[in-house]
């Protein structure tokens, strides 16, 4: 009987100890449900309510204005802002002819610091009002200061809308102390009926452990300052407006650029990253829904390593052994928290998957039921890589061509063959949703990304003393080729896993292996894989030679941008190798060996991971962001996917511009769209330029008779609407996703629905076996 069946035999709903939880549960449920309603009051300030310290007042802008001065600083105060601890919506209607250079900030009269969460919010010449959330911990009377530093500012009023994300907040962290009350009870009384083994309670324990250990950065109330930090928040607010705008899937985010968009949904995959998403809508902070959603990713790592090493080595203790090693590498916790490189922990997190798959592959016995099954982690493992980091996905992708001409013999054995064709199928069907995409702006589009090939890597590569270094600190450079290794960046596989390694050759060396028939050839691949992968890390790697051969090899070696990379591979092949050593001696040694080796092995990840996340949060600046205004809306790390010859320096808001002869009236500007009124009274055809970033699918059309206007990339990559003479009308520009991109998107849903529904029948075929079994033996 398998542990869920065992559950149910429980029959918990039955007990009434459990009838009482669930009662109070609910009503606690019910009074948090309560609270989402009646969070409506709206509080109005104007002009009266204004303590101006410098500019006057002005009918034509309808507030104190400003203009042409040299006089900065505090322009504009509005005090005695008395409101109750709870989440609103701040809205300052101004009028300015500057981009993030004048602000306003709000804060507490009484000094307290820490009852305002909000950040300063900087204000645009062509978006007004300017809205901001603002979470308030306590009763507070408050200030609003408006910022004056150059050019004209008129402030004309000020509205805070009291909203229900402090209501929603606390409904999702009671349906988290819920289920954790609820899993402990049915935990506790699954122990008392069925005996969980002290082996399985001693596994729980130091999973729990590696996950606390490995979520040590995520604890104070704020996140590290991380190179690509920015980058990724403005993805998730990307998801997040689009899902708010009622967009699914998200393909671009419309806040980006002064509210130009940016498409890196349809070049970077940002499958996992919907969840902070999804906790930005609640309502939690930019700060406190990055660090939920990666405590979320760091359990998952935890798992999925422990899930496939403990079934490549058939032992539990190996598999949190190898979890630890993996979960807590010094490479992941640079990669996580020093670069903030979110996509890359992905990557990382589905890597373990692979090992496993091929594992099952290319070890296991073909004959047994179970081989046919073998594609399932290989199909997880690439489908997650393709949706979550591509680059990883091509190393990966490398690694397996590798590994299948090493293994050539194996492949096309008819069910090995059948096994990794379907692997790589059901990849690409689950994958479709963001292939089809990702190839039609690839092939049809013109973007900086495909001029990039001119790019060298070979500059950024790692000494060999990189690999062989111990302690690591939170450094400030990865030029190595400039400073050495003068305050570098953590950089490195770790000290751990390279003992790992000089122990298995030793082994090896020593003809001990030999012992250990099911980890045959495991053993040497892994290794070889891992020498390769760091050597590739190493700027003694001859890469610019190779980069220059063709254009083919030019383009993909700049795409890595920097050969460390491949330490991603290195440490999930060392880890294995760490496994065998482990596996050997947990069968061939004793008692006192195995104390030595795994706490000689802990010793060792203390003094270099432990020791650089002791040294991240001592060193590592704190970023405390709240909400989307906080974060600015230009930051788009290298500019791949800008349509190439765009300057997005000269993106900001402003009406649409027409060619002579044509006016637009009634203008309103949408997320990923725009609408006016246009006239051309002229003989001939004008166009119409708006203030939003062309990629192929915005479409335009009249809203009075439903007829489609030419729509295409005008100035700077604008889109431009093309106006026939004598029109006059309602437009409506917007972004809408082409057919064939929703036919990938039903080939994914397809597809995961039949895979889903073909695991449960199986799950249920397999439950009503090993019931009908015990029932037999019991007879």
């Amino acid at each position: 009987m398998n542990p869920l069946c065992r559950i149910a035999a429980l029959h918990p709903c039955r007990k009434k100890s459990f009838q009482l939880l669930l009662l109070a549960e609910i009503l606690l449920l019910c009074m948090g449900i309560a609270g989402l309603f009646g969070k409506n009051a709206v509080y109005e300030y104007n002009v009266t309510d204004m303590e101006a310290d410098f500019g006057a007042y002005s009918e034509e802008y309808g507030g104190i204005l400003i203009k042409g001065s040299v006089l900065r600083g505090n322009m504009v105060s509005i005090p005695g802002i008395v409101l109750p601890r709870g989440t609103y919506q701040v809205q300052l209607h101004y009028v300015t002819d500057t981009d993030h250079v004048n602000s306003f900030t709000v804060s507490d009269q009484s000094g307290g610091q820490h009852s305002v969460i909000m950040n300063t919010v900087p204000l645009l010449s062509g978006l007004s009002p300017t809205d901001a959330s603002l979470w308030l911990r306590h009763d507070s009377s408050l200030v609003v200061h408006i910022d004056h530093q150059e050019g004209l500012l008129a402030v004309q009023s000020l509205t805070v809308r009291e909203t229900n994300a402090g209501s929603r907040i606390l409904l999702f962290w009671m349906f988290c102390l819920f289920a954790a009350v609820n899993c402990i009870y049915l935990y506790l009384q699954y122990d008392r009926t069925f005996h969980i083994p002290v082996k399985h309670k001693n596994v729980t324990f130091c999973l729990g452990l590696v996950i606390l250990a490995a979520s040590v950065p995520l604890m104070p109330d704020y996140m590290l300052s991380g190179g690509d930090l920015g980058y990724h928040l403005m993805r998730v607010e990307g998801i997040k407006d689009n899902l708010l705008a009622g967009r699914f899937p998200a393909r671009v985010a419309p806040g980006w650029q002064q509210g130009y968009g940016y498409a890196s949904s349809v070049f970077y995959g940002e499958t996992l990253l919907y969840p902070a998403a999804v906790l930005r809508m609640i309502g939690f902070t930019v700060t406190d829904s990055c660090r939920i959603f990666m405590f979320g990713i760091t359990v998952l790592t935890v798992l999925i390593a422990y899930y496939c090493f403990r079934n490549m080595f058939r032992d539990a203790y190996i598999g949190v052994f190898c979890s630890m090693l993996y979960t807590l590498s010094v490479y992941r916790i640079y990669t996580s928290y020093v670069r903030a490189a979110w996509g890359e922990c992905f990557g990382i997190m589905a890597l373990p998957l692979l090992a496993y798959g091929f594992w099952r592959v290319f070890s296991q016995d073909i004959h047994e039921e179970s081989y046919r099954r073998s594609w399932v982690p290989l199909t997880a493992g690439f489908s997650l890589l393709i949706q979550s980091h591509l680059l990883t996905g091509e190393l990966a992708g490398f690694f397996t061509i590798l590994l299948c001409i090493v293994l050539i013999r194996k492949v096309f054995r008819p069910r090995t063959f059948f096994v990794l064709a379907k692997a790589a199928i059901c990849s690409v069907l689950l994958s479709a949703w963001f292939l089809i995409p990702f190839a039609d702006y690839m092939m049809t589009g013109d973007f900086v990304i495909h001029h990039v090939s001119g790019r060298t890597i070979q500059s950024r590569g790692l000494y060999p003393a990189q690999l062989l270094f111990t302690y690591f600190i939170d450094g400030g450079s990865v030029f190595f080729d400039q400073y050495g290794m003068a305050d570098m960046d953590p950089v490195g596989v770790g000290i751990t896993l390279i003992a790992a390694l000089v122990l298995l050759a030793y082994l090896w060396f020593d003809g001990k292996l030999k012992t250990l028939k099911q980890e045959a050839q495991l053993d040497r691949i892994t290794a070889f894989f891992s020498l390769l992968a760091m050597l590739f890390s190493l700027n003694l790697f001859p890469w610019d030679r190779i980069q220059f051969l063709n254009k083919i090899t030019a383009t993909l070696i700049s795409s890595i941008q920097f050969p460390y990379r491949f330490l991603s591979i290195a440490n999930v092949c060392l880890v294995v190798t760490a496994g065998v050593t482990a596996r050997y001696v947990m069968t061939q040694k004793g008692k006192f060996y195995r104390i030595f080796y795994f706490s000689g092995m802990t010793v060792l990840l203390f003094i270099s991971s432990i020791h650089l996340t002791d040294s991240l949060m001592n060193k590592a600046q704190p970023v405390r962001v709240y909400n989307a205004e906080g974060m600015g809306s230009a930051y788009i790390a290298g500019a791949e996917y800008l349509p190439y010859g765009a300057d997005p320096t000269l993106f900001q808001q402003h009406e649409p511009l027409c060619t002579e002869g044509l006016s637009a009236q009634e203008y309103t500007k949408r997320p990923l769209g725009a609408e006016a009124y246009i006239q051309n009274p002229g003989s001939t055809d004008g166009s119409v330029l708006f203030p939003l970033l062309y990629y192929k699918g915005y479409r335009c059309h009249d809203r009075d008779t439903g007829i489609f206007l030419n729509c295409h990339a005008g100035e700077n990559a604008r889109v431009a609407v093309e106006i026939p003479a004598g029109f006059a009308g309602n437009i409506q520009v917007e972004f809408q996703s082409p057919w064939y991109w929703r036919i990938g998107e039903a080939v994914t849903g397809v597809t995961l629905v039949t895979l889903t529904v073909s695991f449960l029948r199986r799950r249920r075929k397999s439950a009503h076996g090993t019931d009908s079994l015990s029932t037999t033996r019991n007879r």
